[in-house]
This record gives C-alpha cells, structure tokens and sequence, in this order.
C-alpha cells in the first residue's frame, strides 16, 4: 500500500536499524525489578523534552541515553498544543489496549520502573524515532528512546509504541498492517497484529536473519515474528484500571459567604494516574442534579462560572468519573445573602463575602455556566533554540 504524500518522509531507504547499534555494559545498567502479576508495566511518554545524561547508560529515571550525543544532550519540547497531545496519548492507548501496558505523561516515582519515549523536537536527524537497542525480552528495563513530535494522532501513536517496541526486542516486519513497519502508513491504523511476519532491516524491507530469535521463535519460524503474542507473553492481558480520580474543589472555600449579587468561578483540582482522559462530570445541588458533562481531560483543573445566583444555602457536589468507571466526588456549601446584606469580616475572605454559615440547599441551579476545563498548567523545558526538521524515517 503506497504511503500518502503526507507521510512520505518516512520512506527514506538508507540504512535505518538504529537498533541494531551494541547494548550498554551491564554495569551502566539500572537492575532489573522484576514483573509483579497485576502491576502493568508504564511508558512514560515525555513531551516536555530532556536534558539527557552522558555516561550513566539507559536509565530514564535519570535521563540517562547512550544516545544523547545524538541530540546534544537535549531534546526541546513537543510543540503542538493539549488537545494533540491528548489525541495522541488516547491512540497510543488504544494500540496498547489489549496487553498490560499503561501509557502515562507523568513521570512515575522512582522505585517504579518504566519505558520512557521523549516526544518532542528531536532537532535535524535524518529519522522520526530512535531506540538504543533492542532489548530481547525486555530484560534490561528503563530505556529511554525517542521519538519526533509529529502532532497527527495516528502518526504519533504508531511512533511512541514502535519505539518502545525496540526497547522490548521487537524488531521490524515486513507488514504495513504492523506497527513494527519500519514506515508510517497514513492510511492505516498499524496494531500489533497476531500474524507471523519477516523481520526486515529497514524501509527497503530487505529480509534479516533477526537479533531476538530466542523469543520470536516460541511463536514463528527463524527469521518471523509474531508482535502481539510476544508482547502478551511479556505483559500479559488488558490490567483494568481501578484507582479512582482525585477531585478538590478549591474555591470556593467550604462555608463562605457571599452577598448579592455575585458571579465568581468555582474550581476543583483533578489528579488521575492515567489523566490526561476523557471525563464525565456530574453537577448536583444538593441531591438535585443540575447538569452532566463529558469533556476532554486535557487540563488540571475545571472552572464553572456562577453567575449571579438567587439568595440562599447552596451544597454544590460535583461528582467525576473517569473512563474505567471509576469515580470520585467533592462538595462545597456556601450562602447567597440578599443584596444589600451586612456581615461581619470575621471569616475567609472571599469577593463581596464574611463570616462562615451553613444550611440546607435551596434552588436548582439552571444559571450555573459551564466553561469546562483551564489551560492545562505543564512546565515548560528550556526553549529549544534548534528548527524541527521533517523526519525521514522510523529507526
């Protein structure tokens, strides 16, 4: 199937297997922390880019690369917006939806190990993603490899799952259907197929003996490899994700008082393992519903705009649900004074408010606006002072 123009930068037909480039010494190597049954193993996917280490081989939790002259020790940031990153995040899950994979852009803890794909200007190279090796089996966890930020979701997906395929000892095939195509195929969407395909070197798709015949040979002949049974023998199936959202409303604060008229923006925190998401929010006043919402989870925080609601005791829960199911809620009781009230400053201060008071919830809120969720709030790496090129090629 011939590649669409868009993407023809991919089928450059040099010589391609960067993966093919000698492992680390073991001893520059993080040890391996062995696989516990029921924990997924995590990609990181980092599109805030990475000062890289020299000398300490391939640990991500350090930033570590045997590849970082590659890049000068820097890799800038992914510089398409929020609602890319989020499409793209949300097809790389789809392609990894059948194995126990997590796919996250918050970097974990360091007790936990875990594959990370910088994503972002990978500066002028002649390919769109590079691995350091592969890794037969995955034996040596916590590579890091890289891939160019093309902001198409399809494109970039296919690109942070190839890459972490090398860092698990996949190697190329000779299927476009396959994400281990060593070419991005525009209209295709390339998953992890259940077939036996050849290894190839590169996009000239000239055929290879393989690095990793020990592992692909449990599922093919010599020279073939199945990626989806060798990556459902080294993860496993599907882990359902069980940890319910975090969600803190903010402002305003629990028992505050406010004199009419007021509008003001109530906002509430969200903190979820796997955000950014899709969400489904609900809004109740009281045990009254007031309105429901689904919404792209590309932010930190919801704001909903109160717009000059009548005098009363008002108990706002708003209750969040993420895509598992899994769900979390929070309320805030506040009070409306007629205008023209005088209270005491004897409180939190808020707008127009005084002292504290709590009490029953009274009218339905048909006036409550919903602006849905605030620029996500990321810290930005250091402004690359490189010009992205247009990459040529998977590696």
């Amino acid at each position: 199937m011939a590649l669409a123009p868009a993407f023809a930068w991919f089928a450059a037909t040099a010589d391609l297997f960067c993966p093919s480039a000698p492992a680390p010494a073991a001893a520059t190597v993080a040890p391996r922390n062995a696989r516990v049954e029921g924990v997924p193993e995590l990609v990181y996917v980092n599109f805030g880019g990475a000062v890289l280490q020299e000398g300490c081989g391939n640990d991500a939790r350090l930033d570590c690369s045997t590849l970082a002259g590659q890049f000068d020790g820097y890799v800038g940031p992914f510089r398409g917006n929020a609602s890319q990153r989020l499409s793209i995040i949300q097809a790389a899950r789809r392609g990894a939806a059948d194995f126990g994979i997590r796919i996250v852009t918050e970097r974990p803890p360091d007790d936990v190990p875990y594959t990370m794909i910088v994503y972002g200007d990978l500066g002028e190279q002649s390919f769109a993603g590079v691995a350091p090796y592969l890794d037969c089996g995955d034996e040596r966890r916590g590579d890091t490899a890289f891939s160019q930020g093309a902001t198409g979701s399809n494109t970039g997906a296919t690109l942070i799952l190839h890459e972490a395929g090398h860092t698990w000892g996949l190697e190329h095939v000779d299927a476009e259907t396959d994400i281990m195509h060593p070419s991005v195929v525009s209209n295709l969407t390339q998953q992890f197929v259940d077939s036996c395909f050849g290894i190839v070197a590169d996009t000239g798709l000239g055929r290879t003996a393989g690095t990793c015949n020990e592992i692909h040979t449990r599922y093919c002949e010599p020279t073939f490899q199945n990626s989806r049974q060798t990556l459902l023998d080294l993860f496993g199936p599907t882990i359902p994700d069980v940890e319910s959202p975090e969600l803190e409303i903010v402002f305003p604060p629990d028992g505050a008082t406010f004199v009419a008229p007021i509008s003001f923006s109530l906002r509430a925190d969200v903190v979820d393992d796997l955000h950014p998401q899709f969400y489904d929010v609900e809004l109740f006043n009281g045990d009254t519903p007031v309105g429901t919402r689904n919404d792209l989870g590309v932010e930190d925080q919801l704001e909903f705009l109160v717009e000059r609601p009548p005098p009363g005791d008002y108990a706002l829960r708003v209750v969040i649900r993420d895509e598992a199911g899994n769900e979390n809620e929070d309320m805030v009781r506040f009070t409306i004074l007629p205008e023209g009230s005088e209270i005491e400053d004897d409180g939190p201060a808020t707008v127009g408010d005084g002292g504290c008071r709590q009490g029953r919830p009274t009218h339905a809120w048909m006036w409550l606006a919903m602006l849905g969720f605030l620029k996500r709030r990321r810290l930005m790496a250091r402004q690359s002072a490189r010009c992205a090129s247009v990459a040529r090629r998977l590696c």
